[in-house]
């Protein structure tokens, strides 16, 4: 298996910083964005990326709309999303089916502030989902 390429969409510094630690340390690729918007430009100039690291509550462009944005094309069906937020699980599953948002690549959910065994176990495994989120 190739190591994941990640692309870490945070606007807080700090949290930045925590994931491009955890990223070096195990020697992976990484990419940084802002904002979802900056989050789309940086995975069409870098089709290698194969794990997103996406918060939920971001200026410009939130994680709602880029998860709306990359579940409408298939060209991004193959991202591993992990969603990295202060909100809740449930709350999360209540918005994202009260706004009709496909999450089918949402891979798994990390709760800030961050647990870094669980952080790196997202980059090892990636086959779990949210299955049957939509129904």
């Amino acid at each position: 298996m190739n190591k994941p390429v990640v692309l870490i969409i945070e606007d807080d510094t700090i949290a930045r910083i925590v994931f491009k630690k955890l990223i070096s340390r195990l020697e992976y690729t990484s990419y940084e964005a802002l904002n979802g918007q900056e989050g789309l430009n940086v995975i069409d100039q870098h089709p290698e990326i194969t794990h997103v690291f996406l918060d939920l509550n971001m200026p410009v462009l939130d994680g709602y709309g880029f998860l709306h944005y990359v579940n409408s094309s298939k060209k991004y069906s193959d991202l591993n999303i992990f969603i990295t937020s202060v909100s809740d699980e449930n709350e999360f599953i209540s918005i994202v089916r009260h706004r009709n948002i496909d999450i089918s690549n949402v891979k798994g959910y990390n709760k800030k502030p961050f647990d870094m065994a669980q952080l790196a176990q997202s980059l090892v495994v990636h086959d779990t989902g949210f299955e049957n989120i939509n129904n």
